[in-house]
């Protein structure tokens, strides 16, 4: 019995190969107009098997396997316009693509490329030529709008905004070269700490003390201007390239900052990922940090950016410290 019914699945799946080389043969050709027919073409004049058809002005070309006059199977169409030129590739059930994707290039050099699986969008990439995009993940309405999952926005700075969808509305967005509160990112024994403010005389400006560890030097010291009038944690130039050489675990985001400094110079400078630093008896990771780039921008700041690491953080004008809550 078992026998039988392999012998009998040999048979259909040789003749299926047969059939679509047999297929592939077909050369008869109807002209129609402006439209041309090339393959196996059935009584009623629709392509039945392997096949193209091609507009006269080339403006749309389908090939693949057709069954009575629509694809079914693998192949592909294109179509073109004044403004885009649209490439389907993938397995097709009654004309509609089932599993590939749909690659649309526009007249100014824009790209969408659009992945499906099961008849449905599942991925999306759109690009332009200055680097900037759109992806999004997830399921997705039919007019290719995110409705649940993932969407990130890349600009031409290369940062990226990650959003995440839930039913057609944005839940949640991250910045990647912001500090975002992540619980498992604080470490330590205690539920918060207070970190003193060192005060300098004559002027009152506020430091504050940080061990940034690196493979060189584990009790690394820096000493940052503790300003509440800055969005971001930064590292000054000097410092930085002290602790790059003594080998600072951090990674590079590949992101320029342009930014006006207090002498009203422009300013450029770089966000990085500083992997571990310790804040009393907090260890800290995955710190996000921006580094200047200029040799006489020297001034280290811990600002707003940097506090947005923990669930809480309270200043005490009185005790002169901060309070930082795990």
């Amino acid at each position: 019995m078992k026998k039988t019914i392999l012998s009998i699945l040999l048979l259909t799946f040789f003749n299926l190969i047969i059939a679509q080389e047999a297929n592939k043969k077909c050369k008869e050709e109807v002209i129609n107009g402006n439209v041309k027919l090339v393959g196996c073409i059935d009584v009623e004049g629709n392509i039945h098997g392997y096949g193209t058809y091609t507009l006269e002005d080339g403006s749309v070309l389908i090939e693949g396997q057709w069954n009575r006059g629509k694809l079914n199977g693998k192949g592909r169409k294109i179509f073109i316009t004044d403004n885009q030129t649209q490439n389907y590739k993938g397995t097709f059930l009654n004309d509609i693509l089932m599993d590939g994707q749909i690659k649309t290039e526009f007249k100014n050099n824009d790209l969408l490329t659009e992945v499906y699986a099961l008849g449905k969008i599942i991925n999306t990439k759109y690009s332009r030529l200055d680097n900037s995009g759109t992806e999004t993940s997830g399921t997705h309405y039919k007019n290719g709008k995110l409705k649940s999952g993932i969407k990130k926005d890349i600009y031409t700075d290369n940062s990226i905004l990650t959003s995440t969808y839930q039913n057609g509305e944005v839940i949640d967005e991250k910045l990647n070269i912001s500090n975002y509160y992540i619980k498992d990112d604080i470490i330590g024994k205690e539920e918060f700490i207070a970190v003193p403010l060192e005060i300098e005389e004559g002027d009152n400006t506020m430091f504050i003390n940080l061990n940034i560890p690196t493979k060189n030097n584990p009790n690394y010291s820096a000493r940052f201007i503790f300003d509440t009038g800055s969005e971001t944690f930064s590292l000054g130039y000097r410092l930085f390239n002290d602790l790059k050489g003594k080998g600072l675990d951090y990674v590079d985001l590949n992101v320029n900052i342009s930014s006006i400094g207090i002498s009203g110079l422009s300013l450029i400078s770089n966000a990085i990922i500083i992997k571990e630093l310790k804040i009393g008896d907090f260890t800290v990771k995955n710190v996000v940090a921006i580094v200047r780039t200029l040799e006489t921008s020297n001034t280290s700041l811990l600002g707003m950016g940097f506090l947005n690491k923990f669930k809480e953080v309270k200043w005490s004008l009185i005790a002169r410290e901060l309070i930082f809550y795990k």
